[in-house]
């Protein structure tokens, strides 16, 4: 029993030895990996080139130089003519620097022009829909429609309260579209105030003839009157102005004087409206329309153009703005200089015609300049000149389908292009025949121009291209930091192989110490088999 629990262990110590055996082959094969992954690092390394920094001496040269008393100027380049003479050997490119007198064009984004807005609206439609589902939601004010176009394609509209009660030009389109005022003139009607009653009556065949229409003034404590008469007038309502009605259609106090003071005898009666209106943006409809409407039913939403004008400028931002007259434009030198030389420069920009028309529209064919045709500004303490054709830009892209206002000032979507002139330091090239004469070193020592008696001493520099130089130098300073990245990471990269093999080496070391133990303990066992094995032959042999 004892020799077969003897070989028993043994088996087991022996098939345990061969698994650490393997175990350690694995080991050794990863280890071998890990050697080849740390070599092709290292060869990367190699591979690599260190970069270097730029020698200034690449980027310094001799230049010759010379100054007319005005100017110095640098002799660029030159070369021999095929044919020399007396007079001129070679021609040379020369430069120099100016301060330039020039006109010049700058944008000004959000501009907030400050200008009078007069609304032209035209093109009213009317378009029908027939209505599939209709829904309302009271706490957001807002209808939505799934509907049927007049070629049967199925439409989703959403429309919310139009601002009428705030936005005049709201007002004024929907008076446009729902024809909800009367202009009355000489002629056509007339009114007469009566002071004992505190009345007007309206005359419509002039004053004393035809029928008449009285007109009270509109009780503004009646909650009712005063609501009525708010909703009707919209954003045109003015609580410091006096109101009279004759019950369906509504007067202005202040509007009838005024227009008796100006002799123009021409006053809006405005209908009663208390509807509230709905907008899609574009097109509008009545709250009233849609009484009683259900599935099946038609709407129709009404919409009209805009052809917005502007006059009246008066700032652009926080700066005044004022029309140029011509008395000041023909007896300040300075400003009708500055402006013949921002005509000049921008009729040779080719990348901006637009600016030169317009610019070019403010003086007559005879070259005069026209009255007020020109706006300027201070900015800066800088004066700046525009036209009206740029404010209006500004002005109309306020009302782009972009816009986020309803108002001229703060959506001007379209960057405001002004004007001014002023000296610029500007590089002359000049190109020219010349005779060049060398000293006894072989350099040059003088020149004379084809144009000028005078010959001029050349000065000779060694001068250094800064910022070719200091390109090159940050391209070094760029492609050390690429290096020293590059570098790190296949430092980085080896850390972790050689943290790994460190990992291996010490599980390696444990499996040899484990096969140490189980080939000592297998020599046991089989010492004890042996000695089972001689103690059971003797046995029989006796």
């Amino acid at each position: 029993m004892g020799m077969a629990a003897s070989q028993a262990r043994y088996l087991a110590l022996s098939a345990r030895k061969t698994n650490v055996e393997y175990e350690g082959q694995q080991i050794n094969q990863q280890r071998l990996m890990l050697s080849n992954q740390s070599a092709d690092l290292f060869n990367q390394m190699l591979t690599m080139s260190v970069p270097t920094p730029p020698n200034s001496s690449d980027y310094t040269k001799l230049q010759y130089s010379w100054n007319d008393g005005i100017n110095t100027s640098v002799l660029e380049s030159y070369y021999q003519l095929g044919t020399p003479n007396e007079e001129f050997n070679y021609v040379v490119t020369s430069y120099h620097y100016e301060n330039v007198y020039t006109g010049q064009r700058k944008y000004l984004k959000d501009p907030q022009i400050q200008a009078t807005r007069t609304n032209h609206f035209s093109d009213k439609k009317e378009h029908d829909y027939t209505i599939q589902s209709m829904t309302y939601l009271k706490d957001s004010d807002i209808y939505t429609f799934k509907v049927k176009d007049i070629n049967d394609k199925d439409l989703t509209l959403t429309y919310r309260r139009s601002d009428q009660l705030s936005n005049v030009n709201t007002t004024e389109q929907l008076d446009y579209m729902f024809d909800r005022t009367t202009t009355t003139g000489s002629g056509t009607g007339y009114f007469q105030y009566d002071d004992a009653n505190d009345t007007y009556k309206y005359f419509a065949n002039g004053l004393g003839t035809g029928v008449s229409v009285t007109y009270r003034k509109v009780d503004m404590e009646n909650p009712t009157a005063f609501s009525e008469l708010k909703q009707s007038y919209g954003g045109k309502f003015d609580k410091d102005k006096t109101y009279y009605t004759d019950g369906n259609n509504y007067i202005c106090k202040e509007d009838i004087v005024a227009a008796n003071e100006t002799l123009i005898n021409k006053t809006d009666i405005r209908k009663k409206d208390t509807n509230v209106y709905y907008t899609d943006g574009t097109n509008y409809l009545s709250a009233q329309s849609l009484t009683n409407k259900k599935v099946g039913d038609k709407i129709t939403v009404t919409s009209a153009s805009n052809a917005p004008t502007f006059d009246n400028y008066t700032a652009v931002g926080n700066s005044e703005l004022t029309q140029l007259d011509e008395d000041t434009y023909n007896s300040d030198a300075t400003i009708s200089t500055e402006i013949k030389q921002i005509l000049k420069d921008m009729s040779v920009d080719s990348n901006d015609s637009v600016s030169y028309e317009r610019l070019k529209k403010c003086f007559d064919d005879n070259g005069d300049y026209i009255n007020g045709s020109l706006y300027q500004f201070k900015m800066n303490g800088k004066t700046y000149y525009t036209t009206a054709a740029d404010l209006d830009d500004s002005l109309l892209s306020a009302y782009d389908k972009n816009s986020t206002a309803d108002n001229s000032i703060d959506s001007q979507q379209s960057k405001l292009s002004y004007y001014n002139a002023l000296y610029v330091k500007t590089k002359v090239e000049e190109v020219k025949k010349a005779l060049m004469e060398t000293d006894g070193n072989g350099r040059f020592s003088t020149v004379k121009f084809e144009d000028d008696s005078v010959v001029y001493d050349l000065n000779v520099e060694t001068v250094t291209d800064e910022a070719a130089y200091n390109d090159a130098m940050n391209q070094y300073y760029y492609k050390q930091e690429q290096y020293d990245k590059e570098v790190a990471n296949i430092n980085a990269k080896t850390e972790i192989l050689q943290a790994q093999d460190r990992q291996l080496e010490l599980q390696l070391e444990q499996l040899n110490t484990e096969q140490s133990a189980l080939q000592n303990e297998m020599e046991a066992c089989q010492k004890v088999v042996s000695k089972n094995v001689e103690s059971s032959f003797k046995t029989f042999g006796g």
